[in-house]
């Protein structure tokens, strides 16, 4: 039986309320964006005005921390960024989980904004280490114990990765937005087949010059005689953010748009260079533990799991491609909402109030076994 979660629009109760004030609050915490120098937590005596460093040893990660709550439960919440942005993308987020009962931390992940940059590893003397590792020192380094994930796009396969590593130390996971462990489309033909049918024919994330005429149906959008023809790049704005927060909400664009150009370190142009490749080992399927098949998903990732899609989200993670994947997961919903690529940002308080009353449920006893939705469905 399909379990999943129609997430209309709700009511505002007294408690969604208290999560708005407590987005509005953040936005008065968090409202100018930092553009610190990249350098900044390499630098032991550095003290940020808002939030800190961590001095681990494979990285130097700036965070956000709420602080331990000592109302409800106190559980932590860690939330991990995509590849666009960095920790400010949460900006709607901390204060209202922390509202709700829960220590809230957000880190910008190395080579990322405030954090370290691994191409200085060498000059520093220090070794390479990976994304999942960088996580793993973090939570030793501020003394937790189980805590919540949750990650957005790149962010949600790096908790895969970390989950499948460390399943006693995590409570739940949330997955938002993302296309799943590294390389399994690679590998499940199911999967590829679905996602070459969604994929868009002009889609173009770097600029691009190719030979005219170019192959059809590029060739549609050539009318040069010239002997080649240059196609641009997909704005960011376009292939993360969804169409009613563009046509709504110009602030927010003009926002999240800063929070992704102060995000990156001066030595990452958008195309060529990459913050989640080479310099980041572990974030590929090469891992051993990275549960790129099916059958690997459903064996390492046996925690309680919320997946959270946009139906904005066309070019990076569709709801469909997502709902097929997720569906290996043993005890996993799903949650759609009317978003593009950054459902965190342009619908807080539905994000909010999606993955708290999710992570309530398992601290209230509600774990539960099995499948809780199917694959799509191959007659439509």
């Amino acid at each position: 039986m399909v379990k999943t979660v129609n997430q209309a629009r709700p009511r505002r109760t007294h408690v969604q309320r208290k999560l708005v004030g407590a987005v509005l609050g953040a936005m008065l915490l968090l409202s100018a964006t930092s553009a610190l120098a990249a350098r900044e937590c390499e630098d032991a005596n550095y003290v940020p005005a808002q939030g800190a460093c961590a001095h681990l040893p494979g990285a130097d990660l700036f965070y956000y921390d709420t602080g331990v709550n000592r109302r409800g439960h106190g559980d932590t919440v860690i939330l991990v960024h995509a590849a666009s942005g960095n920790a400010d993308a949460f900006k709607y987020n901390l204060q209202a989980f922390a509202a709700a009962g829960y220590r809230a931390i957000a880190y910008d992940r190395k080579n990322v904004g405030r954090s370290s940059n691994t191409l200085r590893d060498a000059e520093l003397g220090r070794s390479p280490g990976s994304t999942v590792q960088d996580l793993e020192q973090l939570i030793d380094h501020l003394g937790l114990g189980r805590v919540h994930l949750v990650g957005v796009a790149a962010g949600a396969q790096m908790v895969l990765q970390y989950a499948a590593r460390y399943p006693a130390k995590v409570s739940s996971v949330v997955l938002a937005a993302t296309l799943g462990p590294q390389g399994i489309a690679q590998q499940e033909p199911e999967l590829a087949a679905l996602q070459a049918n969604i994929s868009l024919p002009f889609e173009q994330l770097c600029p691009m010059t190719i030979a005219n005429p170019p192959p059809a149906p590029l060739r549609l959008i050539s009318t040069t005689t010239a002997a080649t023809v240059n196609l641009p790049a997909i704005t960011v704005e376009h292939r993360e953010l969804g169409t009613w927060f563009r046509a709504t909400n110009r602030a927010g664009v003009d926002d999240f748009l800063a929070i992704n150009a102060n995000g990156r370190h001066s030595n990452f142009d958008g195309c060529r260079s990459t913050n989640i490749g080479p310099n980041q080992p572990s974030m590929s399927s090469s891992d051993p533990l990275n549960p790129n098949t099916f059958a690997k998903l459903s064996s390492l990732i046996t925690m309680r799991t919320l997946l959270l899609a946009g139906t904005g989200d066309v070019y990076y993670a569709p709801p469909a491609h997502m709902k097929l994947w997720g569906s290996y997961i043993q005890n996993a919903e799903y949650v759609q909402l009317d978003t593009g690529h950054a459902p965190q940002f342009e619908s807080p308080e539905e994000f909010n109030t999606a993955v708290i009353r999710f992570m309530n449920k398992g601290a209230h006893g509600g774990h539960r076994g099995g499948r809780n939705f199917d694959k799509p469905s191959k007659k439509h």
